[in-house]
């Protein structure tokens, strides 16, 4: 634990289900019930073609369409619309204890950094909506400004080289298994987030007393 603590330099953010307290499919998925649309065809399509719209490849409205083709499903465009419009709102609950989690960590002298898989066009609506949480960071990375995403190597790399620090030194907190994993294989550290408390007890090192947990 020591040994973890004095190697530390830099905490490093997911953005959705980390920065935020919900993500999809939870205004998504009562459309798509609703229009009488099997989701098994939803979540297929997000495997195909989500980290296409993260790198700014393709846009949101663009998947939707490639994945409703794929399973000859006719949406009409108000429907579509509707859908692409929930699926933007789902990322804007803010979690404010990660908030407070960050001005911490800042305030004990950690390099604060976030890396996020969202398009480009997402990234101008996450600045409106979460200025103070990128006002902590040292190095913003974004997917769709790079043209790259998470789990891919080179994404880590290079907030690894936006932060000036090495990658053992850094520690990821992402909602999801496989980009901790890809973090893991670039040298870093990482916590796969459930919940505030849950990684609080996982980081290793103790932030207990810094104003951290509420």
């Amino acid at each position: 634990m020591a040994d973890s603590q004095a190697r530390v330099k830099a905490v490093v953010f997911d953005f959705g289900g980390v920065m935020t307290t919900t993500t999809m499919p939870e205004r998504v998925k009562p459309i798509v019930d609703g229009l009488g649309l099997p989701w098994s065809a939803i979540e297929a399509g997000y495997g195909r073609y989500r980290r296409l719209m993260d790198a700014s490849l393709i846009s949101m409205a663009a998947m939707y369409d490639l994945i409703f083709a794929d399973a000859a499903i006719a949406v009409d465009p108000a429907a579509l619309a509707k859908i692409v419009e929930e699926d933007v709102a789902s990322f804007l609950y803010r979690n404010d204890r990660t908030l407070a989690w960050m001005r911490a960590l800042k305030a004990e002298g950690y390099k604060i950094g976030i890396l996020t898989n969202m398009s480009a066009d997402f990234a101008v609506r996450f600045r409106e909506a979460f200025p103070d949480f990128i006002a902590e960071a040292d190095a913003v990375v974004i997917s769709g400004e790079e043209h790259m995403f998470k789990p891919q190597r080179r994404i880590y790399d290079l907030v690894s080289q936006r932060l000036g620090l090495p990658p053992e030194s850094l520690v990821f907190i992402d909602d999801a298994e496989v980009n901790c994993a890809g973090a893991r294989a670039a040298g870093w550290q990482a916590i796969r987030f459930v919940s505030n408390d849950q990684v609080e007890r996982d980081l290793p090192f103790s932030t207990r007393g810094v104003g951290i947990l509420v």
